[in-house]
């Protein structure tokens, strides 16, 4: 049985809560919050680089990592004679695998399968919405990750959020590029011109700034208002809200 576990991602910590599990939880990283529980929880350092003796204190049955992040730490964890375990979920259905996947590590096959089911459920219901939508009144749509100056980096089709986008209803601009998070010229996402983009994050300011700059207010999301900014807890994780931000995206689209 795996009493004591570690994990290394925030969207790993909401599912292995969401799974009953969390009083197994004995470390979080510092991005962990959420449920409120976590709090209690012992810090190992960020998600990206953990404090492996921190880690080691903590005496953990398994570690629960990302496969894009911590993949690298597979030799040092081997080293320590520490199981880790890694997912890489690209898709919503692949979210929902990996919490299968997660059931059986942890000896909860029971509430994996309940849990996700629950979870298709409700999806079932927004792809029946989202059909509803004739295909040439459907919304193009970009998830901006980072703008700086002349580059943004933004959602491409090997990114989950690039899932959720077309589970929301929403027709993705960056279909052209084979690649998770690509970083692109301003000139591209010009070109492109989205109808609708959304930002994450908890700055007041961005959508402000982005309005004022002259470049940017050459947009068509721009000049209709249709800029969004949501919590990186809906946006950024493949736990279970990724749901909830689809079914956020249909009704900010759609509604």
């Amino acid at each position: 049985m795996i009493e004591r576990i570690v994990s290394l991602t925030p969207s790993i910590t909401e599912t292995i809560f969401a799974l009953g599990a969390g009083h197994r939880v004995v470390g979080i990283t510092d991005a962990c919050d959420f449920p409120p529980e976590v709090h209690t929880r012992p810090h190992i350092c960020s998600w990206f680089d953990p404090d492996m003796d921190r880690i080691g204190k903590l005496k953990p049955d398994m570690v629960l990592g990302l496969e894009t992040a911590h993949e690298k730490l597979i030799p040092v964890f081997k080293t320590r004679g520490i199981r880790l375990e890694l997912f890489n979920p690209a898709t919503v259905d692949e979210v929902f695998k990996d919490m299968l996947s997660m059931g059986v590590l942890l000896d909860i096959s029971n509430e994996a399968q309940a849990l996700v089911a629950g979870l298709r459920k409700r999806m079932a219901v927004l792809d029946a919405k989202v059909l509803k939508i004739a295909p040439d009144e459907r919304v193009t749509v970009a998830r901006v990750l980072d703008f700086n100056g002349e580059s943004l980096i933004v959602a491409g089709p090997r990114s989950f959020q690039y899932d959720v986008i077309l589970r929301g209803g929403g027709v993705n601009v960056t279909t052209d590029i084979d690649e998770a998070y690509p970083k692109v010229p301003f000139a591209q996402f010009r070109s492109w011109d989205p109808q609708m983009f959304f930002i994450c994050g908890g700055g007041l300011n961005a959508i402000p700034r982005l309005k004022a700059d002259l470049h940017w207010r050459r947009l068509t999301a721009v000049k209709t208002g249709r800029i969004y900014q949501f919590d990186c807890g809906l946006t950024c994780r493949t736990g279970p809200h990724i749901v909830d931000m689809a079914e956020r995206l249909f009704q900010t689209l759609y509604a």
